[in-house]
């Protein structure tokens, strides 16, 4: 069976980010030293009588602080997002690929259709929600569409998201039928309440 990869992922309503350049600051005049000169150690003075042995303490105690671990744990963990569905339920979790017709334990797709299957890593943060009642899941043919997991409900997937474990699960498959001739172009996971964050992946 194919499996497809999965590229850029994109959250909406996420915080765009700045990005700031640096830019050359002009030369001083040669007149001003002079006068801001005796000014500046009579401050820089004062500073040096309060500045103790805790100041060095305090700027060594930043620069022991875990900040630099922090980014480092989520790209050492197994999960690529973490969703707050904004009804008291956090889950975090990967989508691991998208292959067609996968292993089906009961039903079939319907005559000029076909299963296309989304797999799901995951791990519940906070809150007793199911994965499968915190988000949706949507497949966008080539055509345009948008399909519904919801819509194939019906029938039961190997490991079917339906019944995935509430609190940790790998390799869950959600069941979507697209018609014949439609490839999958994109990966949808849509929170069903709260603010209705989605995470859209394309299909390579």
């Amino acid at each position: 069976m194919a499996r497809r990869p999965l590229a850029a992922a994109l959250i909406l309503g996420a915080s765009a980010l700045v990005l700031t350049g640096c830019l050359p600051m002009p030369p001083a005049a040669p007149v001003l030293p002079p006068t801001s000169g005796p000014t500046e150690p009579t401050e820089s003075s004062d500073p040096a009588e309060p500045g103790t042995t805790d100041a060095p303490t305090e700027s060594s105690e930043p620069s022991a602080s875990s900040e630099p671990s922090e980014p480092s744990e989520p790209s050492d963990g197994a999960f690529d997002f973490t969703v707050d569905d904004g009804a008291g339920d956090t889950w975090s979790f990967t989508v691991t690929g998208v292959e067609d017709n996968p292993p089906m334990d009961s039903g079939s797709p319907e005559p000029g259709t076909y299963f296309v299957g989304i797999l799901f890593d995951g791990e519940h943060v906070e809150g007793t929600a199911d994965f499968d009642t915190c988000f949706d899941f949507f497949v966008v043919g080539s055509d345009g569409v948008e399909y519904d997991w919801r819509d194939t409900i019906g029938v039961t997937a190997q490991d079917d998201i339906f019944f995935a474990d509430s609190n940790a699960f790998t390799q869950a498959r959600a069941a979507v039928q697209l018609p014949e001739g439609v490839e999958p172009d994109q990966v949808i996971v849509r929170t069903r309440f709260g603010p209705g964050e989605e995470i859209v992946l394309d299909v390579e």
